[in-house]
């Protein structure tokens, strides 16, 4: 009975004949109403998706996962890095840094920024400044300072120029070379940072830092991970986590993407009223053959699912059509990345865009839900008919 009830759903649904064009006509209004809902939802939950994890990755990159801060230093660390990473089996990468605001002079322009002091030899297992170098070798930050790209082209200078870097309360001017341009992705990291060895004479506090970075194969569990430093270490220095510094951030995107996934499934709603309405204009005139097939044998329950399915197919037909289109305008986009976007604003170049089975499951899931609701008035006024009425008045 399932197939033959489907068999007349596809009937009513209308064919490109003369009696039944317009309910042809309206039923593919009907499709391509959902269809744009599906597109735009999955585009834009597609790139709210590959906004959050594109910063994810390039935060993660530039900056430590779990940091150990000192109240302002951190004396001992070479116990400290050893305690921890003989007794976190989680931890994976391990290196001090220093971080302190300075001022950056060059012969035309002077810039605010963040000069970090890192360990070569440590560093490149907990942040990828090495992977980021556009020029230059990791080897040489002991001969001067990397830059980052955007600072480094607001003072005008490249590889091998003089600049000087003030720092202290007391505004002590420093000279040094530039031997590296880094250059992470991050605009607000790109513009404001710099690197020197913690080995360096002049610009090194001697024996002392700031913190310690440290890197962990699952970044989700860094908060469990935090905590039980946070234990080891007895309170007497400061633990946070990427999670922790970025919050406010995340926050404001995941907040985002749930609201533009609920703007956006409004379409599909009213494109719903378009296969509701669909539907009760083909119960008024399918009214003699719905009667004569209540005359037949038929009951109202099999009258009622006629018409649910009949919903269900013109909203079916709309929902492959939109993951179809909408996975290759995705495909395009992020093969071509041919949108633009403010770097200054947005931290990338380009749009990014990542699809997940789970979303594509809950827009499947959200549809069906929305068109199967919007298809039951129409389907009970059907299975209301009395056929005697029904056969007479059609």
């Amino acid at each position: 009975m399932i197939s033959y009830n489907f068999f007349l759903s596809g009937k009513f649904a209308g064919q490109k004949k003369r009696a039944d064009r317009f309910l042809w006509f309206i039923s593919i209004f009907s499709i391509a109403g959902i269809a744009i809902g599906v597109i735009a939802l999955m585009l834009v939950i597609g790139v709210m998706s590959g906004f959050s994890g594109e910063l994810k990755r390039k935060i993660i990159g530039a900056y430590p996962i779990i940091t150990i801060e000192g109240r302002p230093y951190i004396y001992n660390y070479q116990e400290i890095m050893e305690k921890v990473s003989k007794n976190v089996p989680e931890v994976k990468g391990i290196s001090p840094y220093i971080s302190t605001q300075v001022i950056y002079k060059s012969q035309r322009y002077m810039m605010g920024g963040i000069l970090r002091g890192i360990d070569p030899a440590f560093e490149d297992n907990v942040t990828n400044i090495g992977k980021f170098l556009k020029k230059g070798e990791m080897k040489d930050i002991s001969k001067g300072v990397f830059l980052g790209s955007e600072l480094a082209k607001e003072l005008e200078v490249d590889v091998g120029d003089e600049i000087w870097v003030i720092t202290g309360i007391l505004a002590r001017e420093k000279m040094a070379v530039v031997k590296g341009i880094v250059e992470s992705g991050i605009y607000a990291f790109d513009s404001s940072m710099g690197f020197f060895s913690l080995e360096d004479p002049v610009l090194g506090y001697g024996g002392l830092v700031h913190g310690i970075g440290i890197r962990i194969d699952n970044i989700y569990a860094s908060e469990d991970v935090a905590k039980r430093i946070r234990k080891l270490l007895e309170g007497e220095y400061t633990v946070s986590t990427w999670i922790q510094k970025n919050k406010i951030l995340f926050a404001a995107l995941a907040m985002e993407r749930k609201a533009m996934a609920i703007i956006l499934g409004l379409i599909i709603l009213v494109a719903s009223f378009n296969i509701s309405s669909t539907l009760m204009i083909t119960v008024y005139r399918k009214v003699k053959e719905i009667g004569i097939l209540r005359a037949l044998g038929l009951s109202s329950k099999d009258i009622e699912k006629i018409f649910i399915y009949q919903g269900l197919i013109l909203g079916g037909k709309g929902l492959v059509c939109g993951l179809i289109t909408g996975g290759f305008l995705a495909y395009l986009l992020k093969r071509y990345q041919f949108i633009r976007i403010p770097e200054f604003i947005y931290d990338l170049s380009r749009l990014p865009i990542e699809i997940s089975l789970s979303d594509i499951y809950w827009i499947v899931i959200s549809v069906l839900i929305i068109v199967t609701l919007a298809s039951l008035y129409p389907a009970r006024r059907a299975a209301r008919l009395n056929p005697n009425e029904a056969i007479r008045n059609g």
